[in-house]
Parts: C-alpha cells; sequence; structure tokens
C-alpha cells in the first residue's frame, strides 16, 4: 500500500511542477482576470432585418391593450400556438387574416404551414398598437418561426 501512494505522490508532483513550467515559461500564461461590471445594453433602434441579434423589428406599448393581426400570403394553411401554458395548435386556412387579443406578455406566437414550408414574417406596429404580421413562404432552408413578444415592448423573430 506505501508503494502505490509513494507513486501516487510523485506522479503529481512531477505532473504539477510540468504543468507550471508551462504556465510561466510558455506564452499561453494564463492569469486571473480582474472582476467586470455588467452595463445594461442600450435601447438599439428598430431595424427590419437582424443581423445583430439583440436589435428589436418593431416595438410596440405593452402598457396598452394591443392587437396581433396575422395575414397568411403562403397559399398554404397556416397554424399557430402561443408558448405559454396553454399550447393550443390552431390552423387557418390560406389567404384569411386572424385578429387576436387578450394574449399575454411576454409570450411567443410561432406560426408556421403544416408541411413545414419555410416562412418568413414582415412585422409592422401602427400608432393604435395592432401588430400586423404578414406570413410568406422564403426560399430559405430555417425561416422564421417565432414571433417574441417581450415585457419591453420589443418585438424579436427567431
Amino acid at each position: 500500500m506505501r508503494y502505490f501512494s509513494g507513486i501516487g505522490l510523485m506522479t503529481v508532483a512531477l505532473l504539477g511542477g510540468w504543468v507550471g513550467g508551462q504556465l510561466l515559461y510558455e506564452t499561453n500564461f494564463v492569469a486571473a482576470q480582474p472582476a467586470f461590471e455588467t452595463l445594461a445594453l442600450p435601447q438599439l433602434p428598430v431595424g427590419v432585418d437582424q443581423r445583430v441579434f439583440d436589435r428589436p423589428v418593431a416595438r410596440f406599448n405593452p402598457n396598452l391593450p394591443s392587437e396581433l393581426v396575422i395575414i397568411n400570403r403562403t397559399g398554404f394553411p397556416l397554424e399557430y400556438s402561443f408558448t405559454d401554458p396553454q399550447q393550443n395548435v390552431i390552423e387557418f386556412p390560406t389567404g384569411e387574416t386572424l385578429r387576436l387579443s387578450n394574449y399575454r406578455i411576454p409570450n411567443c406566437l410561432a406560426i408556421n404551414t403544416p408541411m413545414l414550408a419555410p416562412v418568413g414574417y414582415q412585422v409592422s406596429v401602427d400608432p393604435m398598437n395592432v401588430i400586423t404580421v404578414e406570413v410568406r413562404l422564403v426560399n430559405d432552408v430555417s425561416g422564421d418561426h417565432c414571433l417574441d413578444l417581450q415585457a419591453t415592448g420589443a418585438i424579436f423573430v427567431n
């Protein structure tokens, strides 16, 4: 038993010396970083494109009643569901316009075709706090999946 504990200590000492030497003499020296302060991001402008992941596509007033209008321009039926605890998937036919109100904020609204053809959302908000989403087919592998309505009033497309 003493023989194995001596070999274990020797191995640890050699390994520790080698690692310590590598840290001291190599250019990849690792040092503790000082603590940093987290700053809140400024409220970014609305942009139609979301090349910057944290730029909303539109904004609404979360303190006033809002209405969601979904316009189906895909040529296929659409299905939609909020990701809140209800999670009821509802289908509506092509060419139809759907009006939704009394939904929870924050929430995500998933809109897609039953055959999972890629769709894109064109989002706008009018002065009456009506959020209009035109859903169209896109030539993209992934497409849009979810309209993210945040408590701050920012609307993201994921």
